[in-house]
């Protein structure tokens, strides 16, 4: 056999070897084989992991069930509607205060206007 034929029995050779190489190595990085060999070497954390995951879905899709009927001061949401309220009553104040103030200029404007133009309409007798 010459070199030259012994090179390409070797390169056919070679594309052989590099085919099956990267059908195992496209085999072995597939995500599913991945996953697959993942959960039989470890199937206790993925049940542990499956179990959690199942467990906050059901908590955020279900509503809590609430113990107590009657408004309790020690709970969170009290605290915070109080703490709130604490906040915002100077605001609404202000605000109440401005808006009276805005209303009644308005309502003295329009009706000066109103009446002045009526003025002259009617005859005084």
């Amino acid at each position: 056999m010459t070199p030259k034929q012994q090179a390409l029995k070797d390169l056919d050779y070679a594309r052989i070897q590099l085919s099956t190489h990267l059908q195992l190595a496209g085999e072995e990085f597939n995500p599913k084989f991945i996953l697959t060999r993942s959960v039989r070497s470890h199937p206790f954390v993925w049940i542990g992991v499956a179990a959690a995951g199942g467990l906050l879905i059901v908590r955020f899709l279900m509503p809590p069930k609430h113990a107590k009927i009657e408004r309790d001061n020690l709970t969170a949401s009290a605290t915070k509607s109080g703490l709130i309220a604490l906040i915002l009553t100077p605001v609404i104040a202000m605000a109440r205060q401005t808006a009276w103030k805005y209303g009644s200029q308005f309502l003295q404007s329009y009706l000066t206007q109103h009446f002045s133009r009526h003025e002259g309409e009617h005859p005084r007798g």
